[in-house]
């Protein structure tokens, strides 16, 4: 209990935290990479040794937004992402509540080295409608080291949108409604002064931990630097009875129940035998 106080209150501060996936080296991520490293091999990239080499085989921007995309189909219809939340259960009905819900479609994020194209840059979620309850959980595959790593300006969680200007424009490259669209890239993103930018400070991970944070919280990532390809998933949490948008443009279903608690359950099944009598 202590370390979940210790984390809440960094969280509070700083609007970001580092947990320690349940298991370690024995985590589910571990399956869920050499799952992914599987289905590159068999069907898109034979030669592939390693995810860290990805960008030695896939040069091409068109070819790799189409693999990009069947990998993210894969991960996702494997349902990868709410089962790794489901891991550390635990930690998550301590830190936001017994009642949640899940991200059903996670985004399966591949940045190779040196192509900023790879990224969305830096930004606050908030911006783009999103809701300061809800907790995004970025879980790492690959180990980018401080030069390829996301980014975070701690503090910012609780600054006004007034307070952080940003400039919008039109993508070059992405469509509403495009395949780029639906991996997560924006269609007309917001970008932040040079002073924010130039304030990010990069969070190191390694496989078998993640980096949680507010989607308030300034935070990404312009183009890796470092030497590897980074695979990376964000997943979403939130307490079911948070005020925020359930429905979203790109999936209507965009959250699936995770957990409940009794209390929950049983109000449920009060209010439809009431409805039930009612009709």
């Amino acid at each position: 209990m202590d370390h979940i106080d210790e984390l809440s209150q960094h969280f509070l501060r700083n609007g970001w935290f580092v947990l320690e996936l349940e298991k370690g080296e024995r985590s589910f991520v571990h399956e869920v990479r050499a799952a992914m490293l599987a289905e590159l091999q068999e069907k898109w990239v034979p030669g592939l040794k390693s995810l860290d080499e990805y960008h030695l085989h896939v040069e091409d921007d068109a070819r790799h937004i189409e693999i990009q995309a069947a990998l993210s189909s894969f991960y996702q219809a494997s349902e990868f992402g709410p089962k790794l939340i489901e891991e550390n259960l635990s930690f998550f009905k301590s830190l936001i509540g017994p009642d949640l819900h899940v991200q059903k479609f996670p985004y399966l994020r591949i940045a190779r080295p040196g192509k900023p194209q790879d990224n969305i840059g830096i930004h606050r979620d908030t911006h783009y409608g999103s809701s300061p309850f809800e907790l995004s959980v970025s879980i790492p595959f690959t180990d980018n080291g401080e030069l390829g790593s996301l980014g975070v300006v701690s503090g910012t969680h609780l600054m006004s949108e007034a307070a952080l200007p940003v400039t919008q424009f039109k993508s070059e490259d992405v469509e509403r409604g495009s395949v780029k669209h639906k991996l997560g890239f924006l269609y007309s993103p917001k970008l932040m002064s040079d002073e924010v930018r130039a304030s990010v400070t990069p969070v190191p991970l390694r496989p078998g931990q993640a980096l949680a944070f507010s989607l308030s919280l300034v935070h990404g990532q312009e183009v890796n630097r470092s030497a590897i390809t980074r695979f990376q998933s964000d997943i979403r949490v939130v307490n079911s009875m948070a005020p925020i948008q359930w429905e979203r443009s790109v999936h209507a279903d965009y959250y699936k129940p995770l957990c409940a608690s009794a209390l929950s359950q049983q109000a449920r099944i009060y209010l439809a035998a009431n409805q039930a009598a009612a009709e």
